[in-house]
This record gives structure tokens, C-alpha cells and sequence, in this order.
């Protein structure tokens, strides 16, 4: 058993060209994955706390009525008395703070020129409170304090600022149907735009105060109350509790949702880089076994009397395969270690360098260069990595250990 170990080690020594330039194959390959797997990472975190603190939070509490047939009419299944309701939330375990919302779709005019928007209507104090943001792009942000009649404000996104040639300050109509489905109107100030990140938003996207969202719809409910909470990855937890507490409010039964199932571009963009991800390590895998395979049948090729030398002296053959797997091994898992420490530096490199990338598709603004390191992943690398070098050498092990002794020693 000692030989069978020591000579492997001796062999990957003894041919130190040859195996720098197999471990400079493997650490590059589980560099790429490193790199790569933690920028994907680092960007689904990122748009994952950014999806939340725009205005999606970690759960949404509805209406059974509401999440089973929507509405028909604007808020005719919207929650009633929804400052019970947040009151009520607010008592739950790592539940910081709660905001209502209204949503609401109309045309919006500039007196020559309408255009169809998706509405918000929010409550400045309490994002505030919570933590969500808005990226302001001109102007200023809606008061906190609760819109009186007559006096409404507006963000525009902006694209639909664009679109309709508006700036600060300027007046503009909203029209939307009431909870009866009567047409209504009201005028609002602009008092700033703003950009969510994704154009196709920007283009449509308006917010008001939830007092002007609920005079234009002609009613005091809400459409829900969306809950921010300490950490994300207490949300399946918080979610299970409130729902099991069967909440009710002006008899009403309501129902949470969390904000993985109404995040649908978040999972499409992790869907994407997933399958991108796979491919990518499918390719590396592959490079590295043509590569590692090649370079243990040249060490076989050269290594042929010697093979036959051991034999003829008592050595079987499936220690013969079993030296040069080990070797594989060896050679494999040194690599991924050294990949793994490269890549650990490499990404402390980047990090501190401060790149920022152009937006990618859909989105308006540039993403900065970050990349962690993920522990799991580097877990799974040394695996894939060690397997994969493991398996490249089986091939030219079973050929060694197939030779004829005869035709072995007298082999030039």
C-alpha cells in the first residue's frame, strides 16, 4: 500500500514540467468557475434586495378574494381596515416595519398628449421607515407627510417624463375608474422622476401619495400591506407564521405571499445565468479531461518499462491502474486547492478595483463589478475539479494496466 502511494507522488515530481503544465490547466478552469459562479451569485443577491427594497418586500398580505379572482372593479377586494391589519403584522417575530399600497392603471396627460401608466399609491413615512428606496433622477422625492385634497403630488419614471415632455413642477391630469367604475380625474404636481433600474418600468411607472391613489379610485381600502422584515431568509419562516394565524380584518380572510412568488424577472434572470453557468462548466470539464487525458497517455507512453519492470516483479495489475489513478487524484486536487487560492485573491482584486459594467439589457443603469466567494461553491469546484482529473486518468490507467510484461520491457 506505502508503494502504491509513494510512487505516484514520485511521478508527479519526477515530471515537473509536465505537471505544471496539467495543474496551470486545472487551476485556470476552477478559477473560471469561481469567478464566474460568484459574479452570478453577487448579481442575484444584489437584484434580490433590490427587487425588495424598491417597493416589493418580503411579503405581501391580500385578500383571499383578491388573490383568487383580482378585481373586476379598482380595490372592490381591497382590505378595509388595513391600519388594523398593520398593527396586527407589526407584532410578528423580525417583522421591522409594514406599508399599504394601492395599484392602480389610468392615462396620464400633459393636455396635448396621453399616455397609459401603472400606478403606485405609497406612503412616504413608512418606506421611509422601513427602508425602501426610490433612485431619484430630478427633483425631490414625495413629502412624507399625507397628501391633503388638492394638493397631490407625482413621480414620473423616466421614461414616461420623456415620453410626455414634462419637468418639475409642471401639472398633469391622471384619470382612472373608481371603485363603482365610474370615470374619475384629479391633477397632480410633479415634483420629481425616478428610475426603478428596467426601462420597461421607467416607462410607465408612477407613484403618489396612497391618499391621492385612494381619492381618484373613490375608496378608503387598499390593494395590500407589504412587509419588510430583518433578514430575507427569514421570510418562509414569517410567512408560515402569519398565514397559520389565519388573519382577519373587517371579515376578510387574508393570505401573505413572499416575494420569491411575485419576483418573476428575478427568476428568469437566475433561470438564464443557471443555464449559462451549467454550459460554462460543461465546456471546462471537458477541456480538462481532453487536456489531463492527453498528458497521462503521454506519461504512460514513456513510462512503459517501467510498468513492465513492476510487474515482472510481482506488481498486479490493478495496482498498476490504481498508482496512476491516484496520480490523477493528485494531480487534480492540488490544482483545484491552488485554483481556489487564486481565486480567492483574484477576487479580493477585483472587488477593491471598482469597475462598474454597462447595464445589461432592459436595464438603465450600469451594475457594478463585484464577485463573492462562495463557500459552497468552492466546496463543489474541488469536487468537480478532483473527480474530473480523477476520471481523465482512467483511460490511459487501464491501457497501462493492460500491457503484456514481454512486449512492456522490450518497448523503446
Amino acid at each position: 500500500m506505502k508503494t502504491v502511494l509513494s510512487i505516484p507522488l514520485r511521478n508527479v515530481i519526477r515530471n515537473r514540467r509536465r505537471t505544471a503544465i496539467t495543474l496551470l490547466i486545472i487551476v485556470f478552469g476552477a478559477m473560471a468557475l469561481m469567478l464566474t459562479g460568484g459574479f452570478f451569485v453577487n448579481n442575484f443577491e444584489g437584484l434580490r434586495e433590490r427587487t425588495i427594497r424598491n417597493g416589493l418586500g418580503h411579503l405581501q398580505v391580500s385578500t383571499e378574494e383578491y388573490l383568487k379572482s383580482g378585481e373586476e372593479k379598482p380595490l372592490a377586494n381591497g382590505i378595509q381596515d388595513y391600519r388594523a391589519l398593520q398593527e396586527q403584522l407589526a407584532a410578528f417575530p423580525h417583522v421591522v416595519g409594514t406599508t399599504a399600497e394601492v395599484n392602480f392603471v389610468g392615462l396620464i396627460s400633459n393636455g396635448e398628449k396621453s399616455e397609459a401608466f401603472m400606478g403606485r399609491g405609497v406612503e412616504p413615512d413608512r418606506e421611509q421607515q422601513i427602508g425602501f428606496t426610490t433612485t431619484l433622477k430630478e427633483g425631490d422625492a414625495l413629502s412624507l407627510s399625507p397628501a391633503q385634497d388638492g394638493d397631490n403630488e407625482a413621480l414620473l419614471g423616466v421614461g414616461l417624463a420623456k415620453t410626455l415632455k414634462v419637468t418639475v413642477g409642471d401639472v398633469l391630469t391622471v384619470l382612472g375608474t373608481t371603485t363603482d367604475g365610474s370615470l374619475n380625474g384629479i391633477d397632480v404636481k410633479v415634483v420629481g422622476t425616478f428610475s426603478t433600474g428596467i426601462k420597461e418600468f421607467d416607462d410607465r411607472a408612477l407613484k403618489v401619495h396612497l391618499a391621492t391613489a385612494q381619492r381618484l379610485m373613490g375608496s378608503d381600502r387598499v390593494s395590500k400591506v407589504i412587509v419588510k422584515l430583518d433578514e430575507t431568509l427569514y421570510t418562509t419562516q414569517v410567512l408560515s407564521t402569519v398565514n397559520a394565524a389565519g388573519l382577519k380584518v373587517s371579515g376578510s380572510a387574508l393570505r401573505a405571499r413572499p416575494w420569491s412568488d411575485l419576483a418573476t424577472f428575478y427568476h428568469q434572470v437566475v433561470a438564464m445565468y443557471g443555464a449559462i453557468f451549467l454550459f460554462l462548466g460543461i465546456i471546462i470539464a471537458v477541456l480538462v479531461v481532453l487536456s489531463s487525458s492527453n498528458t497521462m497517455m503521454m506519461t504512460v507512453m514513456e513510462r512503459v518499462q517501467e510498468i513492465g519492470t513492476m510487474m515482472a516483479i510481482g506488481a498486479r495489475r490493478w495496482q498498476v491502474l490504481t498508482i496512476f489513478i491516484i496520480e490523477g487524484a493528485f494531480i487534480g486536487s492540488l490544482g483545484a486547492i491552488i485554483g481556489l487560492m487564486a481565486s480567492a485573491l483574484a477576487i479580493k482584486v477585483i472587488n477593491a478595483a471598482g469597475i462598474v459594467m454597462p447595464p445589461p439589457p432592459s436595464f438603465s443603469t450600469g451594475i457594478p463589478l463585484k464577485i463573492n466567494f462562495v463557500p459552497l461553491l468552492a466546496v463543489g469546484v474541488f469536487v468537480l475539479v478532483t473527480l474530473t482529473q480523477t476520471f481523465s486518468a482512467l483511460v490511459p490507467s487501464i491501457k497501462a494496466a493492460r500491457l503484456k510484461i514481454v512486449d512492456a520491457l522490450r518497448h523503446i
